[in-house]
C-alpha cells in the first residue's frame, strides 16, 4: 500500500503563490485553492488556519522568494545603474514570457485588498519600502560612480511607481516594443544626456 505523501510547507506555499499571483484573492474558490496543493479543507485549516492566513504566508513567502531575487538583482550588478537597467529588463522577459504577465502579487494585493484589509496594507507597503530602499542604493552607488547627477538621488520613488505601473500594463498582454519604449523613456531620465528608445537595458 503507497504511503501518503508527506506535507511539504515550502512546496504548498509556492503552490498558493501562483495561484494567488494569478487568480487574485477573491477570484480563487478555496477548492480550487485545496485542489492545485493537493490537500482538502481539513488538511488546510490545520496548518493556515483559514484562506486569509494562507494568503498572508503566500504573500511572505513571495517576499522572501521572488521579491528578494529582484531586490538582488538591482544590488548585486556591477554599477548602480547597470543594477537598475538589469532589473528592468529581467522585469519586461518575465511579463512576455514568465510569471510576471500576471502582473506582480504585492501589486495586485494593494489593488484589491489593501484598502479592506490594514494588515495586507502593511506588508504591501513594506514590500514596496524595500524595493524603494534598492533603487536608492543603486542611484546612491550610481552617483559616486559619477553615472547619474545628484539630482537623480530622489529618483526612487519614481522608479518604483515605474515598476507598478508595468506591473499593471503587463495584464494588457503587452509587446515587447511597447514594455522597451516605457522602460527607455523611465531611464533616460536618469541620465538626460543618453537617447530615448534606442538605449539597451541591459
Amino acid at each position: 500500500m503507497a504511503r501518503p505523501k508527506a506535507f511539504d510547507p515550502e512546496t504548498t506555499l509556492d503552490i498558493a503563490v501562483e495561484r494567488f499571483w494569478q487568480h487574485g484573492y477573491d477570484g480563487l474558490p478555496i477548492q480550487e485553492l485545496c485542489r492545485a496543493m493537493g490537500l482538502n479543507p481539513g488538511s488546510l485549516y490545520g496548518p493556515y488556519g483559514d484562506k486569509r492566513s494562507l494568503f498572508l504566508a503566500a504573500f511572505d513567502r513571495y517576499a522572501a522568494t521572488v521579491s528578494k531575487r529582484a531586490i538582488e538583482r538591482v544590488l548585486d550588478a556591477p554599477s548602480g545603474l547597470a543594477g537598475i537597467r538589469s532589473y528592468f529588463a529581467h522585469m519586461i522577459e518575465s511579463i512576455l514570457d514568465g510569471k510576471r504577465r500576471w502582473g506582480c502579487l504585492a501589486t495586485n494585493a494593494a489593488v484589491e485588498l489593501a484598502a479592506r484589509d490594514p494588515e495586507i496594507a502593511l506588508k504591501v507597503q513594506a514590500h514596496f519600502q524595500r524595493l524603494e530602499q534598492a533603487f536608492a542604493a543603486a542611484l546612491a552607488r550610481a552617483e559616486e560612480d559619477g553615472e547619474i547627477g545628484a539630482a537623480s538621488r530622489g529618483m526612487a520613488s519614481y522608479l518604483v511607481c515605474m515598476v507598478q505601473g508595468l506591473n499593471v500594463v503587463a495584464k494588457t498582454k503587452p509587446s515587447r516594443e511597447r514594455l522597451e519604449g516605457i522602460v527607455a523613456a523611465a531611464l533616460a531620465t536618469l541620465t538626460p544626456g543618453a537617447r530615448r528608445g534606442g538605449e539597451t537595458l541591459q
